[in-house]
């Protein structure tokens, strides 16, 4: 290929089609969401989707979404964090990314984290991952210390509870396809305690029914063999934990032990919320995770 006379570096890597980050992108309507999705590939062959928002030039935030969510689950937050550049991204099997037969466990997740922050030129940012993507955050961190600035884990826990894990197992593995997302089981996997924008929650809730099953089943699996407890005093970034008092899937006794293995993290309990916090009060977690950042 031959560049034109006073065409840009960046216009001739989107000619060839490789990922250039956004000087200055907008926030999605819920409409609009999907189709702000760009791709990239990654070395395992792995079509991977995200969603940029905000000017390059600010310091970026990469965003790691929950067991079944996608980059949508950051729409309420992303207004709240201070102007940053947003990458939201959607993990192996969820939202727009490919779908792989096995292997959705937290090494291989962030392994596809890493791969995908050098193949869109992201060198290092604070990561803010909320449940699966939590957990992914925390292996990142771990892992791969250099990629990672400041961490967030959102509704997080180091391993999964026995109740949560018997709940899951006793329905995923039972779920009719189509899922319908209107289904006792999908009403509360989505259930907050208090209430969140119904068109944000319905769209969420239809995306993550039309996940495939090896999406659910290889979480399922993968989180159930989870306990990344050892691997948290390789964790060096400084750490913000946010939690829920009515989490239905991480209760007081995973965040206890919370406490044990990241005795050093800063801590924000929001009392009558749950699991997905930030979505109930985006702006009140927003104001907080943008603190925390700035400090």
């Amino acid at each position: 290929m031959h560049c034109q006379p006073g065409m840009s570096i960046a216009a001739v890597l989107a000619v060839l089609g490789s990922p250039v980050l956004a000087q200055d992108a907008g926030i999605p309507s819920q409409e609009g969401w999907v189709g702000a999705k760009q791709t990239v590939t990654l070395d395992s062959g792995l079509e991977v989707a995200y969603v940029e928002i905000g000017n390059s030039d600010e310091q970026p935030v990469l965003l790691l979404h929950g067991y079944t969510d996608n980059s949508r689950s950051w729409s309420l937050l992303a207004p709240y964090l201070g102007g940053r550049h947003l990458v939201a991204m959607d993990l192996r099997g969820h939202g727009n990314s490919g779908a792989s037969d096995c292997c959705y466990g937290l090494d291989v997740l962030a392994d596809d984290v890493n791969d995908f922050m050098g193949k869109i030129g992201l060198d290092k940012a604070d990561v803010v991952g909320h449940s699966l993507g939590s957990m992914t955050a925390a292996t990142l961190a771990a892992y791969y210390p250099e990629r990672v600035d400041e961490l967030v884990l959102v509704s997080t826990s180091a391993y999964m509870p026995e109740e949560a894990t018997s709940w899951l197992w006793e329905n995923v593995p039972a779920m009719t396809r189509p899922v319908d997302p209107e289904s006792e089981f999908m009403m509360n996997w989505y259930w907050n305690p208090t209430p969140v924008d119904e068109d944000f929650l319905g769209r969420e809730r239809a995306e993550s029914a039309a996940a495939s099953e090896a999406t659910w089943m290889g979480v399922l699996r993968g989180l159930t063999l989870t306990d990344w407890s050892k691997m948290a005093s390789q964790i060096k970034a400084p750490t913000l934990i946010l939690w829920g008092d009515q989490d239905g899937f991480f209760g007081a006794e995973s965040q206890a032990h919370m406490h044990d293995i990241m005795p050093d993290a800063k801590r924000i309990t929001y009392e009558g919320h749950g699991h997905n916090m930030f979505w109930e009060i985006p702006e009140q977690v927003g104001s907080d995770i943008t603190e925390f950042l700035n400090d």
